[in-house]
């Protein structure tokens, strides 16, 4: 367990990034890339009711084969595609925060996680190896109109517009990789992971699922 790095990394990231959105629910709009005049859709499998089951596959690393390269940005944010997932890849960790209403039960207090930091358990991150974080605020804010999102810019990709916020979308189906780091989005979650050590989580409504 790397607990006590993750919240030192936690607190470095929360202290250059703007503040985040109250995370509440809220209408969610999905605006696709289709063509003018097509219906966009979205899967009822992420956008689902918190009691949704988890797959019965176990997440495994996701293949960087044909996953977009952010190698050329300092960091990449995304939202999936309901707009309840926020992730972020950097050089030396990924991170995605909790969906609002995830099944928190297997989800260990912050006094075991992050001990004395007086802060709330919000996400999963990856750096050598995957555990919970302490954070007071989302470090993954993915806006359209951000400075973290230039991966997303000029590819023609949909976006969602969650609690007021419109946000780039890493589509299902799609993987986004930045050095030994790579993301999948799913219609089960976000499965993110170090493509060097093997380790990673999977994020879902369902709760959270580590790679080893």
């Amino acid at each position: 367990m790397r607990r006590g790095v993750l919240v030192w990394l936690s607190l470095l990231l929360l202290a250059g990034c703007t503040p985040a959105p109250a995370w509440s629910p809220g209408p969610i709009v999905v605006e696709s890339a289709t063509p003018t005049g097509a219906t966009p859709t979205t899967s009822p499998s992420e956008s689902g009711t918190p009691s949704a089951t988890p797959s019965s596959t176990a997440p495994t690393v996701p293949s960087v084969s044909g996953a977009i390269n952010a190698n050329a940005y300092e960091s990449a944010h995304f939202a999936s595609p309901t707009g309840r997932i926020w992730c972020a890849i950097y050089a030396d960790n990924a991170l995605c925060h909790f969906p609002f209403g995830m099944d928190m039960s297997k989800v260990p207090p912050s006094e075991e996680v992050c001990p004395g930091a007086e802060l709330d358990v919000t996400g999963v991150s990856v750096i050598s190896t995957a555990d919970y974080f302490c954070s007071g605020g989302a470090e993954a804010l993915p806006q359209t109109n951000g400075m973290y999102v230039g991966w997303w810019k000029g590819k023609g990709l949909p976006s969602v517009t969650y609690d007021g916020q419109k946000m780039a979308v890493l589509p299902y189906g799609r993987a986004l990789r930045k050095g030994n780091y790579v993301c999948a989005s799913e219609k089960v979650g976000v499965t993110c992971a170090n493509t060097k050590t093997g380790n990673g989580f999977r994020v879902a409504l369902a709760g959270v699922t580590f790679i080893s």
